[in-house]
């Protein structure tokens, strides 16, 4: 049997440990970026078997509205007026329409599952997003501006752990006279 040198050693445990410290796997992709791929992939496989198709377009730059988002719907969370939702188990969702920075946007705040990396975590709630909640945003006939996002919050006490959520939120394009933008009108 061949022997590893000490530096071998030494250099691959440091390569492990930044590895550990970054959250990038060997792929250079962080492990964030693998979960909202995963997220990204389930809402497409979604779009495609549904009935009512129409395109969503991800706007990366609303990903700056994300935690202000996540604050407003967890205050809603905490008056009871909706919920954070289980990928893995959830039928039915209640959107939030939620307004930050002059938009609305309607939004959907989701628990991590152990295996956020698998587009199979997400299918069931990729099915209930398309079905019945980003189907509501569309404007200008079939397009849907959306962003997700995984953030992580702190215990409001400072004692709790944190912990990491996926928000998922579409922007609202409301229509003016004349216009050629048209939005749905929510349930």
């Amino acid at each position: 049997m061949r022997k590893i040198s000490r530096r071998a050693v030494l250099l691959l445990g440091g390569a492990l440990t930044l590895t550990a410290l970054t959250g990038c796997w060997p792929s250079g992709i962080s492990s964030s970026e693998q979960t909202k791929n995963a997220v990204k992939t389930a809402l497409k496989a979604a779009v495609e078997q549904n009935e009512d198709s129409y395109n969503l377009v991800e706007n990366k730059a609303l990903s700056v509205k994300a935690r202000a988002i996540l604050e407003a719907y967890l205050q809603e969370v905490e008056d009871e007026n909706t919920d954070v939702y289980d990928p893995l188990t959830v039928t039915e969702v209640y959107q939030r329409e939620l307004t930050v920075g002059g938009d609305n946007f309607g939004t959907l705040v989701f628990s991590m599952p152990e295996n956020a990396v698998d587009p199979q975590a997400w299918k069931k709630a990729a099915n209930v997003l398309v079905a019945n909640f980003l189907y509501y945003y569309q404007y200008n006939g079939n397009t849907v501006e959306y962003c997700v996002e995984i953030v992580k919050q702190e215990a409001a006490d400072g004692q709790g752990e944190a912990a990491d959520y996926m928000v998922i939120f579409a922007k609202k394009h409301d229509g003016e006279e004349g216009g050629e933008i048209w939005t749905p009108p929510a349930l």
